[in-house]
């Protein structure tokens, strides 16, 4: 079942996903990344369920680790030198630290990203950008989709050709399987997206006044939603402009954490963040409230 979020206006999705990754991939506060993170995966497990949690044990957790190694590795600035490496270049406290920020930004940003895949669907695109973007629009409703639909292909092709083929162990037989695979799934996926392109074409696609197969209504809660977000993002670009929150990791690692302009800067930002849940929240709180009176 979506959330009360997910069947809101796309207007009022897209405000709110353009805002937490752009803030998410360009904040680099650690509080503020760890904020995100929390709150990145909590709506995507809300969302997905078991689903996010594996996509973030299968593919986040390994990226995560490779970025906090490899980083201070190739990384070698900071003041703060813990030890110098085999080939005498030096091991930073600031570039291990900044390797762990790193890996919160991907993540944070990916597990937003998979809960745009979830929200974002393809009439929610096509509604927003078709008239003004045609061809965005299609793009753009093509590559959300492209991922879950190429790895659920993969598993397919991979399947059947365990079925029909005996599976070869040694490691040249298994590159090879691999490779026969994934030329056939991208075979496959150009094929399927020159037909989704004629299929649109065929069916005027992009013309002039063609209205869109599904209607949104901009209601007064979208509006509201709309409204607190545009101030909430505007504030906190304000305190980010005046310099009210401030954190380097180079040559020596030195921010505001705890003081006033922090604090709020926090709240504002997680105000933000945990807006879909809120709007979920409120929206289950009415539907119970409204069972009671029964």
């Amino acid at each position: 079942m979506k959330d009360a979020f997910s069947k809101m206006h796309p207007v009022t999705n897209l405000i709110f996903f353009a805002a937490v990754i752009a803030f998410s991939m360009f904040l680099m506060h650690p509080v503020c990344l760890m904020l995100t993170l929390i709150c990145a995966v909590l709506y995507a497990v809300y969302l997905s369920g078991k689903k996010a949690v594996l996509f973030g044990l299968r593919f986040l957790l390994p990226t995560a680790l490779f970025l906090i190694i490899i980083n201070p590795l190739l990384n070698h600035r900071g003041v703060t030198i813990i030890e110098y490496l085999p080939w005498d270049n030096p091991l930073t406290l600031e570039s291990i630290i900044y390797g762990f920020a790193a890996a919160m930004v991907i993540c944070s940003a990916a597990m937003w990203f998979h809960s745009l895949n979830r929200v974002m669907t393809s009439d929610k695109l096509i509604f927003l950008f078709g008239r003004i973007a045609p061809a965005l629009g299609m793009v753009l409703s093509m590559a959300l989709r492209f991922i879950p639909r190429f790895a659920e292909q993969f598993r397919q092709t991979r399947l059947a050709q365990k079925q029909f083929s005996a599976e070869k162990t040694s490691l040249k037989g298994r590159v090879k399987s691999a490779a026969a695979v994934f030329s056939t799934v991208i075979s496959s996926s150009m094929e399927n997206a020159i037909d989704t392109s004629d299929s649109m074409k065929s069916r005027g696609y992009g013309l002039k006044g063609r209205t869109s197969y599904k209607r949104f209504r901009f209601t007064r809660d979208d509006a509201l939603a709309v409204a607190v977000m545009l101030a909430d993002i505007a504030a906190l670009i304000t305190m980010l402009v005046f310099g009210k929150l401030k954190f380097r990791y180079f040559p020596s690692i030195k921010g505001n954490i705890w003081d006033i302009y922090a604090v709020l800067f926090y709240i504002l930002y997680l105000i933000l963040l945990l807006t879909p849940i809120l709007i979920s929240g409120k929206e289950g709180y009415k539907w119970k409230r409204s069972k009671s009176k029964i």
